[in-house]
């Protein structure tokens, strides 16, 4: 243990920098798997393309137990694909490799000061030569031009250099390190000061390339050794047989076991090296040559420690240890770079030059050890601890002779390593040039990688990015698919199908994918693609398949999952055959997978429980715009949620008035209203629905659609039949006839019932009973004649013979309230008691009946009697005339408190009421509310222009706040629409108080 941790037997300084120095190679080593596991990932991610589908939905429904009601409208569901992005160059990996070799620079200068004179000079002069073609002109530091900031630069250094060596050689190493490390900071922060240049630390990484890669080199080959070195340890290093006294004793592998271990370390070597020129081409299964450095380099920091003990050359404390951690540092550094920048030539170029370098200097070391050590072997001896100390040959001849050996297994590749060498340096350059903006000078120094290895990944690639960039897709199609040659990657096959489609070639794209299926097996972002663009055909099976196989291999499986969705939202056949899928539903807060479960949902329309908001709802930023998914997200809660939601709302109108959102303006508005409604702030909802048909005249009859069924739904006949009467379809016709009907305007509504009945002859059929075409003959016609046609006293004879009980009940609530209007209680109590049991009826039905009671306890002033009906069931659709009726029935019994409590329930769901606002308005004008009242009435006049109450309520609220010329104008109205005998009565009440308020005047100006 004393000899694996040797640097404890250090003092506590040497200790720590050691360590630190260590811990940075550890450091470097970890960054080197990470950018080896991310390969491509590291410059190119996978970006997700959202594209939106809309669905036909039944947005609303309801009844008035006679007729039904569907309010059309539309959902989102969210389809997308994985999309390769463009090559992207990181400046801030740049500055953090050269971070990391300034602190490996530091480390060998440190170590070069300890050395004899000789070795000292040879390697200073080393180090300038490698500071001489960093190209330091190219930082442009202003008046040092040309190769005046390489002088000075070599001054600073070699004098201090040469100033430790020559005059200090007693200052210690962690001084010496202090004081480099302290100047190159001083450095680095001058020029980055004075340097005009966007980004300094890439030029000098991008330009000091070629220095790095020789010196990289030069280290692999040293280090080439280590693990042949190794093999000795292992097979020399024995335990002492019996009392251990005796060395001959000792059990070792011996020279047979390491020859063995060694070929079968060589034959990998040679596998590797054949299948990387092509030689063999055997799917063989071999250890990659950067697991063989890493093998190296580890163990190295041992090997080099008994190297520099034994051949006694330099003290391994005061400079050998740091001068291999600078080493190994920069190295590892530059390999790690190259993996960081996808530079593949770079990384192929590393692989050979490891491959090389190991099965060279093995072939040799092997014969240095056989020569020099086989018969220590025989004699079980402790090899490894004279290694380093041959009786024969010296271990530089081996070495000189595996520099032949490795540029004889260069000149058998036809010298490509050092093509993709010069490659990688193209590519560097094009990557700083492309950080600068420069896409000319990109493209011309990727131009130049192309020439030196044309089927290189990172040129290609990078081309096609600049491509796009210029809408140039011929050219971006020909690099994708000269990308896909040598090194093909799921991104490539990702980014010539995208282009494929965008040039409308389908078929073209879903063969890309299929290839790339192929090659890539467990790509589930290609998976997903292929299912998405299946889901665009019949070809459902092939859609759900890839789709289903995509959520367990794709890097963010929510995509294909949110797909699946989509998928199941855009074939209802699909959800009907399986209605599970509907309700098996991950707990997911990804904004597309949460808009696609609602659009599944409303598709479906039959979940009566209330949705659950997304997460994201109440943590959104004021100023942040929609993307695709959380628009679908919200578009589809504000539809599906029947609840009163203020956040929604608030949400909704903040994202509606954001320029950032203008193409989803219109839908947000849609939601919006929805949501307003929802909200009981119906004049609100109207408002948005007029202002979205108004301005989109392609949209404009659907939304004239929706808002004239809800208008229907809030008993608003008279302004749903106006606003049905701006189109043109028979749909729009059929339900204008209804609402003038409801509004007993028979003979408008007769020419409208003509069109709509023109194709259908269920509405034939009603048409024909209202208009005394024929007799009623079915329950439904019995019904609907007993309805609306109050103009007939004996209809209640077909009343009495309709059989089935919700028909029978809601006819006789209709003839209750005829009877009711025209004060006939005794009547409307005869009928209300003849109608069906709860049992056999309807919820709506039982609701209406459940209405007409109160109303008839109200009209008998029995407040017992409404009190304990009014605790029945009642739908929400008719909890405002409960509340109504209430009110009329404490109102009647004097008890004017809890009437307006009453009424205000009652307004708080039905504000455009003109009955019910007509009776809370009276009441509050009693209690000299007349502000409060006139703004009630103000919100619902407009909607109720028609209704003779309320314009008479109008008017003299008018009168009580003096506001003389609008009660002028609502009179004029009056005259319009009452009966004459009804408006003479209320124009001579006008009068009176008229005259009472100008007496009133009169004496206050007295």
């Amino acid at each position: 243990m004393s000899s694996l941790l040797f640097w404890n037997s250090w003092n506590r300084t040497y200790r720590f920098t050691y360590l630190l120095s260590f811990i940075s190679f550890i450091i470097s080593l970890a960054l080197f798997g990470i950018a080896w596991a991310r390969g491509l990932g590291n410059v190119v991610r996978w970006d997700v393309l959202s594209e939106l589908n809309e669905l036909p939905i039944t947005l609303h429904a309801f009844t008035d137990g006679l007729l039904d009601y569907a309010v059309s409208g539309k959902a989102y569901a969210v389809s997308e694909q994985f999309v390769a992005s463009a090559m992207t160059v990181q400046p801030g990996i740049a500055t953090a490799f050269l971070v990391g070799i300034s602190f490996a620079f530091v480390l060998l200068l440190s170590a070069v000061t300890r050395f004899d004179r000789v070795r000292y000079l040879v390697s200073m002069g080393v180090i300038i030569l490698g500071l001489a073609f960093f190209r330091w002109e190219m930082l442009e530091v202003p008046g040092l031009g040309g190769r005046y900031l390489f002088l000075l630069l070599t001054f600073l250094f070699g004098s201090l250099s040469y100033y430790f060596h020559a005059f200090r050689s007693d200052f210690s190493i962690p001084v010496r390190l202090a004081a480099f490390g302290l100047l190159t900071a001083l450095v680095w922060m001058a020029i980055r000061a004075l340097s005009p240049v966007l980004l300094p630390a890439l030029v000098v990484v991008s330009y000091g390339m070629p220095v790095l890669l020789v010196f990289s080199v030069g280290f692999i080959f040293f280090v080439s050794t280590e693990i042949m070195a190794g093999l000795v340890w292992l097979t020399s290093a024995g335990r002492p047989e019996g009392d251990g006294s005796s060395a001959g004793t000792r059990r070792t592998l011996g020279m047979n076991n390491f020859l063995f271990i060694s070929l079968l370390y060589l034959v990998n070597l040679i596998l590797i090296w054949l299948k990387n020129t092509k030689l063999l081409d055997w799917d063989v299964l071999a250890i990659s040559p950067f697991f063989i450095y890493l093998i190296s380099i580890t163990i190295g920091i041992w090997g080099f420690r008994r190297l520099v003990e034994q051949q006694n050359t330099l003290s391994f404390r005061d400079g050998g240890a740091y001068l291999y951690a600078g080493f190994a540092l920069l190295t590892t550094l530059t390999i790690a770079y190259a993996f960081a920048t996808a530079n593949d030539p770079l990384v192929e170029a590393f692989e050979d030059v490891i491959v090389y370098t190991h099965l060279a200097m093995g072939v040799f070391f092997i014969a240095y050890v056989y020569i020099n050590f086989s018969a220590l072997y025989r004699q079980h001896l402790p090899i490894y601890k004279v290694l380093y100390k041959p009786k024969r040959l010296e271990l530089s001849l081996f070495r000189i002779a595996g520099v032949f050996g490795v540029l004889a297994l260069l000149a058998s590749g036809g010298l490509i390593t050092l093509r993709q060498g010069f490659a990688g340096y193209y590519n560097g350059l094009g990557d700083l040039y492309v950080a600068s903006g420069e896409s000319n000078s990109a493209n011309a120094f990727y131009q130049l990688a192309l020439e030196e290895e044309f089927q290189n990944h990172k040129s290609n690639y990078a081309m096609a990015s600049l491509a796009l960039a210029q809408n140039n897709q011929t050219a971006a199609a020909f690099f994708f698919r000269q990308a896909l040659l040598k090194q093909a990657n799921p991104q490539d096959y990702a980014g010539l199908s995208q282009i494929y489609l965008q040039t409308d070639l389908f078929f073209e794209a879903v063969k890309t994918l299929q290839q790339g299926i192929r090659a890539f097996p467990q790509s589930g972002e290609l998976k997903n693609n292929l299912g998405f663009l299946y889901a665009r055909t019949s070809v459902a099976d092939s859609a759900y398949y890839y789709l289903k196989s995509a959520t367990s291999n794709a890097s963010r499986n929510e995509v294909p999952m949110a797909n699946l969705l989509a998928f199941y939202a855009r074939n209802p056949k699909v959800l009907a055959a399986d209605s599970t899928l509907a309700t098996d539903l991950a707990d997911l807060s990804y904004e597309s997978y949460q808009a696609n479960a609602l659009a599944i949902r409303l598709v479906v329309g039959n979940d009566t429980l209330s949705p659950k908001q997304p997460g994201w709802l109440t943590n959104i930023s004021p100023n942040e715009g929609l993307s695709v998914g959380r628009f679908a997200s919200l578009y589809n809660y504000a539809l599906a949620n029947q609840r009163p939601d203020t956040t929604l709302a608030a949400t909704l109108q903040r994202q509606s008035v954001d320029p950032v959102n203008q193409d989803f303006i219109d839908d947000l508005l849609l939601a919006r209203a929805v949501t307003e409604y929802h909200r009981h702030h119906y004049s609100t909802a109207f408002s948005l629905m007029s202002q979205l048909a108004e301005g989109d005249q392609r949209n404009g009859p659907a939304y004239r659609s929706i808002a004239g069924l809800w208008l229907i739904e809030q008993g608003l006949y008279r302004k749903a039949a106006e606003t049905f009467a701006g189109n043109t379809d028979t749909t729009s016709i059929y339900y204008r006839a209804v609402a003038l009907t409801k509004a007993n305007d028979p003979v408008l509504a007769q020419s409208l019932w003509e069109v709509a009945s023109a194709n259908d002859p269920a509405v034939g059929a009603l048409k024909q009973v209202l208009y005394d075409e024929r007799q009623p003959a079915s329950d439904v016609e019995k019904a609907v004649y007993v309805t609306y046609r109050t103009d007939d006293p004996n209809r209640g004879r077909y009343w009495e013979s309709i059989q089935n009980a919700d028909l029978k009940t809601v006819a006789g609530v209709a003839l209750a309230n005829d009877y009711l209007d025209q004060l006939q209680w005794r009547n409307a109590q005869l009928v209300l008691s003849g109608l069906p049991g709860a049992s056999p009826v309807s919820p709506v039905a039982v609701s209406m009946r459940t209405i007409a009671a109160i109303r008839l306890s109200a009209f008998r002033r029995s407040v017992g009697s409404a009190e304990t009906v009014a605790k029945e069931p009642i739908l929400p659709q008719h909890q405002a005339e409960r509340y109504y009726w209430l009110g009329q029935t404490y109102e009647r019994t004097r008890r004017l408190g809890q009437a307006q409590s009453a009424y205000r329930q009652a307004l708080g769901l039905a504000p455009l009421s003109a009955r019910i606002v007509t009776a809370a308005a009276q009441l509050e004008q009693q209690q000299k509310q007349s502000k409060r009242a006139y703004e009630l009435v103000l919100t619902a006049l407009p909607f109720n222009e028609d209704n003779p109450g309320l314009l008479k309520t109008y008017v003299t609220l008018c009168l009580d706040l003096r506001l003389r010329d609008y009660a002028e104008d609502g009179l004029t109205k009056l005259r319009a629409i009452a009966p004459p005998a009804d408006y003479q009565a209320f124009a001579t009440t006008y009068q009176e108080k008229v005259a009472s308020i100008e007496k009133d005047r009169q004496k206050f100006m007295e």
